[in-house]
């Protein structure tokens, strides 16, 4: 898995915890459906600790606030 994709370990999405099976190879934990509603751990809000909006496209290596 490339190092740029991996999402922040701090994203959460509802179908994360209803999933019957969990694997996130290649980023597979995060739908690619648009309308999935995401949030931070950190700020319990749909935006980072930096303010921005959280998503599964933005959340990832090279954000300020990106938890590996």
């Amino acid at each position: 898995m490339n190092l740029l994709t991996i999402p922040c370990s701090r994203l959460r999405h509802k179908s994360m915890y209803v999933m019957s099976s969990h694997d996130c190879e290649d980023g597979a934990c995060y739908d690619a459906y648009d309308a999935t509603v995401y949030w931070c751990i950190e700020t319990q809000k749909p935006y980072g600790p930096d303010g921005q909006p959280v998503h599964a496209d933005s959340c990832k290596h090279g954000r300020e606030c990106c938890k590996g």
